[in-house]
């Protein structure tokens, strides 16, 4: 009995000494760059287009998280962590540890504290319903998010991002890992739920500069941990 209640005590401390971030989507998509032609200050000019596939780790039911990878090699993924209530980290994985492993370990020296600096956006910009749009006979949702404010917006050159969302998909988070996005979608009191079939990136002279589209998602159960000592959301 004794030992039993030792083995209990033991796995009870390790639980408690960490965090977990629980992920029962993966979701696919191919990230196209497209090449620029109007030069911006103080932004990288894009001489051609650029096609790679991104893979989001989701949890359908919070959206305060996510983890995001883009393949570094044959054998590696880059994976980008964040918890919008302060987490940040970049590391690199095995391929075969994202395919086979239940928990992803993320070591507090690739930790750093996230502070949100968009918080304060949420007066300068508002997410805006449009109209439906048609794919291929199936109809989707469509949303915007754009400044509200046209002087500044000239000023900065302020773009637009646009959402086209999978109706059918209305059990799942929306994805929205750039931070402003996800403040106003807060604030708004989640103003629309689902996976994003589309989501593509007008700048602001009128130029498609990016563009994300759906392949496939897949359910999975996957977690990652990270020690208590490096948990900067408390």
């Amino acid at each position: 009995m004794r030992f039993y209640f030792i083995i209990f005590f033991l796995l009870s401390t390790v639980c408690f000494s960490q965090k977990q971030y629980s992920f029962d989507y993966i979701i696919e998509y191919e990230l196209t760059l497209y090449k620029d032609s109007v030069k911006i200050k103080n932004r990288f000019f894009r001489e051609r287009d650029k096609k790679v596939k991104k893979y989001y780790l989701t949890n359908s039911k919070k959206n305060n998280y996510t983890a995001v990878l883009t393949e570094l090699d044959g054998l590696n993924y880059k994976m980008e962590f964040k918890d919008q209530n302060g987490i940040h980290s970049n590391v690199v994985i095995l391929k075969s540890d994202l395919k086979k492993a239940e928990f992803l370990n993320i070591e507090c020296k690739s930790i750093t504290r996230y502070r949100n600096p968009f918080k304060y956006q949420t007066k300068n910009y508002d997410f805006f319903k449009l109209n439906d749009t048609i794919i291929n006979g199936k109809s989707y949702s469509l949303h915007k998010l754009a400044s509200i404010k046209p002087k500044r917006s000239k000023r900065k050159k302020l773009g637009t991002e646009f959402y086209i969302i999978d109706k059918e998909t209305s059990f799942h988070s929306p994805i929205l890992n750039f931070s402003t996005a996800y403040e106003e979608w807060k604030t708004k009191g989640n103003p629309f739920m689902g996976i994003f079939f589309e989501k593509y990136f007008i700048d602001y002279f009128g130029n498609l500069d990016s563009k994300e589209k759906l392949i496939n998602y897949w359910k999975i159960d996957k977690k990652i941990i990270i020690n208590n000592d490096c948990d900067y959301t408390k």
